[in-house]
């Protein structure tokens, strides 16, 4: 309500939002009403009426009359009031929504802090409000926190409103604001509000009243202008609309000066008619649904100075260049384009540095936010709810804008690694955080290649070949995820680059102020000439020998996959040199990979070692570890040797391989007395039951692994063990385990994926269902790389909503390098760009991650300043 009109229902409300304040009971308040019934100045008048007392107090509007269209412009207005003096201004969503959603979950005066009361006024006048509850930052309140929200809508409306922005509705304190009639109003506000009255004739009536009168006096650059007002997100100053309409501003000041009288009731303004806008959103929509035939036109003036402004952003080499409405459009220029159903092209410009390279902090945050809302419109054919339609075509049109939604999640990528740097009129990444970046992209278009077959695979790896032999050697980020990188390159690569990019790997572990990693140098020698792989092979054993645990620096070195033979043997010889616990130590992963005259000598060596023991000052034996390798090997004789005097952890591997020699009554004997109850028990029980010789223990494997308790442990266990599972549980048994360990959805997850991996080939595709629907149940990342297991089962659709949801947004952080190989990066979802569309999915990514080197250039040449 305006001009200090407050009637008798707003003076209720008043009063009923008071008294709830000052009972101290619910922590939220939402006030009701039709739209005009004054709901906004009650809340206005509200705030205005508290005292000065330490309370913090935050009100802010949403919707367009208020410049604060989308949701995130009001969550940054929230971080506004809550932190004037250092607001986060740059924040993506995520981060914002973080941070909002932790200081209003833990505000509490006991601490020292001041109660906290937000307002918001007008999350319905919103056009992208979320519609999960989850994605609320108003979902926990905490002991000092009241929340106040109003919403033109009637209560079971309001109610719906309450569950979208995860308040509780058992306590919520409702107000409703019935309205007013004609009569309540003073004569010099009828004109102006009677269009909200209960008896009055209602916005559409008020808008047509007003168009009506312009058409009659030959106005039709007003009702024009109205028209292009109603379809902007932001209210309007004068020049910008006059710029749009292509009229001159000093001639549309003229017509509005004459007829004030008739615009009054429907529109607003400031000085000197600046900041033109709609008094009420519902005016605003009267508006847009009488002006239909005119919409296209609007519409298409819109699009065209977007265009143009992007034009020439992309064209300008000095300071970006002025245009029609160029302060309006740099905010929401991608809005038009995005709502008006521009073409790819058009779209895929707003990821353009030329365009996106900010010039200032609220800069950045604009661009931020125009990258997620469009990156929200590329992803809704992935992440629509149903499968894709079976018709011919449809996996071509579900993996048509998985390139796209590439191409802008590298654009967020690029601009949260701004916003780490500070402002971004002097941000420059330095050399290393470049070679992250770089090193990223490369191992990304590995991942792609690696998937990918036949010559869209080579020209992929190529591209990466390329980057790495350019730039590899000047990388110094850390050193471990440069030798993987490198590595990387060098197995998909052959000659002088596989030999250049393996010494560079070595080059980087040196660099470790921990020390370097030895398994790299072994992998790296494979790709050395004979002679310098020898030399390295045996520098890394003597490094590992003089380690103070030789047995675990070289058990290390022979865990790294594949070792050859000449490997094997140098690292055998080192490990028969050792005290007997560094000694069995060394040889426990050493004999699977051992030829089988040296195995044997191993397996001796390694059963003599555990007989043994370490001496006083010796290596303690990794005794679980040993005995894993060594059972296999063993028969009855040596078993009972070993358990005359059993090292702790020896218990599992010995019952397991006694049960695969029959004896499944000194099996469950040595489980009893060695392992123990619950899932100690129950995981070596489960194993044994599954080899061929302990199907006798089947039944006291399915009892012990169904009374085990939280459910998640016996979920777990399958996860763990899950072919065992499978032959011993049978696998409906043991998907219905999996499915009970829901309490935590990481075990769920882990074991469904498990099954998946492990089940019959038919079976695979419904257990892959069944894991993305716990990962999206779970309502969080941290099983994501488990759940990617199963991606060659998954329905393409499924793929593309976990490809979707991902990219980029599964990591805390977003930078450029993270949405290459970090957590939800690139790298990771390759498997999912596969299933989504195969070569030609894998290939148009590849494609799509030429603009990671547009962004890596522009950062480099410092063209993004002003």
């Amino acid at each position: 309500m305006e001009d200090g009109f407050f009637g008798r229902s707003q003076s209720a409300a008043f009063d009923a939002i008071r008294a709830w304040h000052g009972g101290g009971s619910a922590g939220a308040c939402v006030v009701y009403g039709p739209a005009g019934a004054g709901k906004g100045a009650v809340l206005d008048r509200f705030f205005g009426s508290l005292d000065g007392s330490g309370a913090q107090r935050v009100l802010v509007r949403g919707g367009r009359a208020a410049g604060a269209p989308f949701e995130q412009e009001v969550l940054a207005r929230l971080a506004d009031g809550l932190w004037p003096d250092d607001a986060p201004h740059a924040e993506d969503r995520q981060g914002l929504c973080e941070l909002l959603a932790n200081e209003i979950a833990n505000r509490d005066a006991e601490d020292g802090e001041p109660a906290l009361l937000l307002g918001l006024v007008g999350p319905d006048a919103c056009a992208d409000w979320p519609e999960e509850r989850e994605r609320s930052v108003l979902g926990e309140l905490g002991p000092s926190v009241r929340v106040l929200v109003s919403v033109s809508a009637p209560r079971e409306a309001a109610e719906r409103w309450a569950e979208r922005l995860a308040l509780d509705v058992s306590t919520i304190a409702w107000v409703p604001v019935s309205g007013f009639r004609l009569v309540e109003i003073d004569a010099p506000l009828r004109d102006r509000l009677a269009w909200a009255a209960i008896d009055g004739p209602g916005p559409a009536a008020a808008v047509e009243a007003a168009m009506g009168a312009l058409r009659e006096g030959g106005a039709a650059r007003l009702e024009a202008l109205l028209s292009i007002l109603a379809r902007a997100f932001a209210p309007l100053d004068l020049g910008d609309a006059a710029a749009l309409l292509g009229e001159e501003e000093a001639e549309l000041a003229a017509a509005l000066d004459a007829r004030r009288a008739v615009l009054d009731p429907v529109i607003a303004w400031e000085e000197r008619w600046s900041a033109l806008r709609f008094r009420h959103e519902a005016l605003r929509a009267a508006w847009v649904a009488a002006s239909e035939d005119g919409a296209a036109l609007c519409e298409r003036r819109f699009v065209e100075a977007a265009r143009a402004l992007l034009g020439a952003r992309a064209r300008a080499s000095g300071r970006p260049p002025e245009g029609r409405a160029a302060g309006y459009l740099r905010r929401y220029a991608g809005d038009h384009l995005r709502t008006s159903g521009a073409p790819p092209a058009d779209l895929l410009a707003l990821c353009d540095p030329r365009w996106a390279w900010p010039s200032s902090l609220g800069d950045l945050a604009a661009r931020r936010a125009e990258l997620r809302r469009l990156r929200r419109s590329v992803a809704a054919p992935l992440t629509a709810a149903g499968e894709p339609p079976t018709a011919a075509g449809a996996g071509e049109a579900l993996a048509e804008p998985v390139p796209r939604l590439v191409s802008v999640a590298l654009a967020q990528g690029a601009l949260g690694t701004l916003h780490r740097a500070g402002d971004p009129r002097d941000a420059r990444p330095g050399d290393v955080a470049r070679g992250d970046a770089e090193r990223a992209l490369a191992v990304a278009l590995l991942a792609l290649s690696a998937r990918a077959s036949g010559r869209p695979g080579e020209d992929i790896a190529a591209r990466a070949r390329e980057l790495v032999r350019r730039r590899g050697a000047a990388w110094r980020g850390e050193p471990w995820g440069d030798a993987r990188a490198l590595l990387a390159a060098a197995r998909a690569s052959s000659g002088d680059d596989a030999a250049s990019f393996a010494r560079w790997a070595v080059s980087a572990t040196l660099r470790d102020e921990q020390g370097p990693s030895l398994p790299v140098w072994l992998a790296a020698a494979r790709f050395l000439p004979p002679s310098e792989a020898e030399a390295l092979v045996a520098e890394a054993v003597e490094r590992a020998r003089s380690d103070a645990r030789p047995g675990h620096a070289l058990a290390q070195l022979a865990a790294a996959p594949p070792l050859d033979p000449g490997q094997a043997r140098s690292l055998l010889r080192a490990a028969m040199d050792l005290p007997p616990g560094s000694r069995a130590n060394a040889l426990a992963p050493l004999v699977r990979a051992l030829h089988e005259e040296e195995r044997s000598r191993g397996v001796s060596a390694l059963f003599d070692a555990l007989l043994a023991g370490a001496g006083a000052d010796g290596e303690p034996i990794d005794a679980p570890s040993c005995t894993e390798a060594l059972a296999p090997f063993l028969g009855l004789p040596e078993i009972s040797k070993l358990l005359d005097d059993p090292m702790t952890g020896m218990g599992a591997p010995l019952a397991v391989r006694l049960a695969e020699l029959g004896e499944t009554a000194r099996a469950l004997d040595v489980i009893e007395q060695l392992c123990g109850a619950g899932v100690h028990g129950a995981g070596p029980l489960l194993r044994a039951a599954a080899t061929r010789g302990g199907r006798p223990l089947v039944h006291a494997a399915r009892e012990a692994v169904a009374s085990l308790q939280p459910a998640w442990a016996a979920a777990a266990l399958v996860a763990d063990h899950a072919a065992q599972a499978i032959d011993a549980l049978g696998l409906d048994a043991s998907v219905e385990i999996a499915e009970r360990g829901g309490s935590s959805g990481q075990a769920r997850i882990a074991a469904l994926a498990a099954l998946c991996c492990a089940a019959p080939a038919p079976s695979r595709p419904t257990l892959a269902a069944r894991a993305v629907a716990a990962y999206r149940e779970s309502g969080d990342t941290d099983g994501l790389e488990t759940v990617i297991r199963c991606a060659d089962w998954m329905s393409p659709h499924d793929a593309a909503w976990l490809f979707a949801r991902s990219l980029g947004d599964a990591a805390g952080s977003v930078t450029l390098a993270s949405t290459l190989s970090g957590w939800g990066g690139v790298e990771m979802l390759a498997p999912l760009v596969a299933r989504i569309g195969g070569d030609g999915a894998l290939a148009a990514v590849a494609d799509a991650l030429h603009g990671a080197d547009a962004w890596l250039a522009w950062m480099e040449s410092g063209d993004g300043s002003d």
